[in-house]
């Protein structure tokens, strides 16, 4: 079944340039079956055969033929598995598995292979090898004989095809080791048994076969061979003239009887002649005499070809079964691992949770999301009413939110009520009343003059946004008016001859050239009342900055000062707030493709409205165009913003604009190449600097729309997606900005998060790495006590992977303790920091620890106990089995 062809094995002593000869060119062939010993003195190379043979150890050349297949066609892992497939290990300190029961240790053996383990086959071989009633007993419960023979039971339990044994009773008394040899002779007659021993008594009584070996070479291999004795004519044995063999019932004749005699009287003159008629006696000398029931005797001769039994194997029919450790038993396995060094392991886990948890909220506040945070920070202060803006990213310029884009949320949010608010800045008065205040002494306080917006009002409405009539009616008529409570309060301080409602409907209100009449006052549920002592002063105003800054985004995006009137009413100013040109607006000019960028105030104007202005001069207009009929992204612009800004030289302008010459813009500041529109010239302005027309269609896209929308929550999960929707929205150059007392804290905190993320993804790399480190080094030491154990499951058949399932699970059970502990106090740390920032006066939710950074710290636990237990395990699996049960 194996043979060994010119197997060699060199070991360099450390420290020295010395080699020593292990293995020299060895060459055998074993039987398919019978009991081979390896005899030799220390140091002659038997036991490193027996581990080449058994794949424990590796050679440096020659080959393993197994059942015709070579060995110079193995991988590492194949050597695993023909251990797995062929071979149970016998060793002379057992090697068995301290954490497991006896029947847990032969049970695993037999896992490994696939197999179903059935208690009562586990019992019966234990039956067999002495040891019944063992099976729950743990190894430290066992003698070294009791011990030895579970080893046995381990090995035998699989069935395998060849027994090898390493000094199987070296460790034993010999009483125990002849019990372990007479289980291991009476193995050999159907398995082949390969023993290592240096007791030649032993070898000779039991050995089938005695291959002796010395400095790494085979010096005698012989076998033991039966010598037919000289039989007399009445069948007496005489077996070389020193042994008498009569068998029980022989009749002896006289011719016998004489020769016996004088074999008597010869022997009398040289030695003691023993003549025994006790059965134990004659059996005694039989075995040490090596004389078989037959009358013949067993001697040791010359092996011959002829004398080694073996079958034909084709090696296309080789077969190997591939280990599969068990989940349940490499997580024990692995568990058990952590009784070792405690204190290690506390100081590994309280190093690795502090890790964790700067790494969860430097994560935290790298993916900072400011939907999210204005979600939370909503929540938090309860806010039920949700303004949304439209600006520049990183800008605060304010545009206008267009038609299209208010019918895209509106559908898409169809339960919600969502109004356009037009809001002109413009400040109220009442007409032919003078104020008490100025202007300047209200600018910083809640008593303001400006308006945050007309809108319409009707009973749904009304109850839509839990809005309360607390004076008069709804306005029915386009002149009519409702205004706010704090509008109302206001009025009331603010004008000596208005003292109450009564009063005040009688007068009108101015607001953006219109005369109001007042019919209504509306109660909003917008709290102001800790912004009450603020008194507009410069000085108190660099004290409270934050608080001034809150205020001015409740007093420009509320209900707080809002005004009610008709839908037609509100339709006709919507009409005309939307025919004012945008001038004002800061936009960057640049080339497609190009990095010179102008940034210049341009006046964008419908061409329609231009039809008939005489001031301006065209200088040149593209064949077939004229202002009424500009389509899509077709434009008239100013010679000099092409010259100037965009650098075309003025001789070239007009074969580039017959070429069809692009150009674009972005709105806001500094080098944003993400621009808001193209537009492709089609004539040129000769008397204005920065004058833009445009298409009927492209201006009501860019240039018309309400101030900003607002609608009421429906305090469920819907508003965060309301919000998310507006905040994640179309952020190429436009962005939507929900407006609450944090906006200003939220878009400071934001730029500054973006400037850092990439410092911030470092220190949350270096701390993971940190963490995986100190976890690599426990698991290295971890390694170190289970050095044997592992060389033990590698023996009998487990491969590297299921070495690595052990330290994986070890690795995943402190890293799941750290997950668990770091998810704890990070929680922990981001609610105080949340809180912390509440009672500093700052309304914003900073920390948002949430799934997200959850399963991030899970997926990073689960690498890092990856990393840990791949690195160190794959340079321990990579050594050879028999270095890990020597530790070495």
């Amino acid at each position: 079944m194996i043979s060994v062809r010119n197997l060699t094995k060199i070991y360099k002593l450390k420290g020295s340039e010395q080699k020593v000869v292990a293995l020299n060119s060895v060459n055998i062939d074993f039987p398919d079956k019978g009991l081979v010993f390896l005899l030799g003195k220390s140091g002659s190379g038997k036991s490193t055969l027996l581990n080449s043979i058994g794949g424990l150890d590796t050679f440096d050349s020659g080959e393993i033929i197994i059942k015709g297949k070579s060995s110079k066609d193995f991988k590492q892992s194949d050597f695993d598995s023909y251990r797995n497939t062929f071979i149970g290990f016998i060793f002379q300190e057992y090697n068995i598995l301290e954490e497991f029961t006896v029947g847990k240790n032969l049970s695993l053996a037999l896992e490994l292979q696939g197999k179903k383990v059935d208690k009562a086959t586990v019992n019966k071989l234990l039956d067999e090898v002495d040891l019944t009633g063992y099976y729950k007993r743990k190894p430290n419960q066992l003698s070294g004989g009791q011990k030895q023979r579970v080893a046995i039971a381990r090995a035998l339990i699989k069935d395998p095809e060849i027994i090898m044994a390493d000094e199987p009773t070296g460790a034993l008394d010999s009483a125990t080791g002849k019990q372990v040899m007479d289980t291991l002779k009476k193995l050999s007659k159907s398995k082949l048994v390969i023993i290592v021993s240096h007791d030649r008594e032993f070898a000779e009584i039991y050995g089938d076969r005695i291959i002796e070996l010395k400095d790494g070479s085979v010096i005698r291999d012989e076998t033991k061979t039966e010598v037919e004795a000289q039989k007399s004519s009445s069948g007496v044995s005489f077996i070389d003239n020193e042994i008498i063999h009569i068998k029980k019932g022989q009749e002896i004749n006289k011719e016998d009887l004489e020769k016996i005699n004088q074999m008597i009287i010869n022997n009398a003159k040289n030695s003691d002649t023993i003549i025994s008629f006790d059965d134990k006696s004659n059996e005694t000398v039989k075995k040490t005499a090596f004389i078989t029931d037959d009358g013949n005797r067993e001697v040791f001769q010359q092996t011959k070809e002829e004398d080694i039994e073996r079958q034909k194997h084709d090696p296309k029919n080789f077969k190997m079964i591939k280990s599969k450790l068990k989940f349940k038993d490499s997580f024990k396995m692995g568990a058990s691992s952590l009784k070792h060094k405690p204190v290690r392991l506390v100081f590994t886990i309280l190093l690795a949770v502090i890790a964790f948890t700067l790494f969860g909220v430097v994560n935290t506040l790298g993916n900072f999301n400011r939907a999210d945070a204005v979600y939370e920070t909503v929540e938090k202060l309860n806010i039920e009413t949700l303004v949304v803006t439209k600006s520049v990213e990183d800008y605060y310029d304010e545009y206008l939110i267009s038609d299209k884009e208010y019918d895209y949320f509106q559908n898409k949010f169809e339960d919600y009520d969502i109004f356009r608010i037009i809001n002109s800045g413009d400040s109220f008065s009442i007409v032919g009343e003078s104020s008490s205040n100025s202007d300047y002494t209200l600018d910083r306080t809640v008593k303001r003059r400006n308006i945050s917006g007309m809108m319409p009002i009707n009973n749904n409405i009304l109850s839509s946004f839990k809005l309360g009539l607390i004076h008069g009616e709804l306005p029915s008529l386009d002149n009519q008016i409702c205004i706010s409570a704090n509008m109302y309060n206001t009025i009331i301080e603010l004008y000596s001859n208005v003292n109450n409602f009564e009063e005040l409907k009688e007068k009108e209100i101015y607001i953006d050239g219109n005369n109001y009449q007042i019919v209504g006052v509306i109660q909003d549920d917008t709290d102001v009342s800790e912004y009450a002592d603020l008194d507009g002063q410069d000085s108190n105003y660099n004290k409270n900055y934050q608080k001034y800054e809150e205020l001015d985004q409740i007093m420009n995006y509320s209900l707080i000062n809002m005004c009610y009137v008709t839908e037609d009413c509100y339709n006709n100013l919507y009409a005309t707030s939307n025919n004012r040109n945008s001038g004002g607006s800061y936009y960057q000019a640049y080339r497609k493709g190009e990095d010179n960028y102008g940034g210049t105030y341009i006046d964008f104007y419908k061409a329609t409205n231009y039809l008939d202005n005489s001031y301006v001069q065209y200088g040149y207009i593209k064949e077939g165009v004229s202002l009424n009929s500009l389509s899509g992204d077709q434009t008239i612009i100013s010679k000099s913003l092409l010259i100037d800004t965009f650098g075309i030289a003025e001789e070239d302008l007009i074969n580039k604009i017959n070429e069809g010459l692009t150009v674009n813009f972005a709105a806001g500041y500094g080098e944003e190449k993400n621009h808001a529109f193209s537009l492709t010239v089609v004539g040129l302005i000769e008397n204005n600097s920065s004058l833009v027309l445009l298409s009927d269609e492209h201006y009501k896209d860019y240039f018309e729309g309400a101030d900003y929308l607002i609608t009421r929550l429906h305090d469920n999960s819907d508003d965060r997606s309301l919000i998310r929707s507006f905040e994640n929205h179309n952020k190429t150059v436009f962005r939507f900005k929900v407006q609450c007392p944090a906006t200003s804290i939220l878009d400071n905190f934001g730029s500054f998060i973006s400037g850092a993320a990439k410092i911030f993804l470092y220190i949350g790399i270096g701390l993971a790495v940190f963490a995986g480190f100190m976890l690599m080094n426990f698991i290295s030491t971890s390694i170190s006590y289970k050095k044997r154990e592992i060389g033990v499951l590698r023996a009998i058949g487990a491969r590297g992977k299921d070495v690595f399932s052990i330290f994986f699970s070890e690795s995943f059970i402190i890293c799941m303790i750290n997950f668990v502990l770091s998810w704890i106090a990070c929680s922990v740390t981001c609610t105080l920091i949340n809180n912390g920032m509440g009672d500093a006066g700052i309304k914003l939710v900073l920390m948002m620890f949430g799934p997200q950074q959850v399963l991030l710290l899970f997926g990073i636990s689960l690498l890092v106990a990856f990393v840990a237990s791949f690195l160190p395990v794959f340079k321990c699996a990579r050594k050879n089995p028999i270095d890990s049960i020597n530790n070495r």
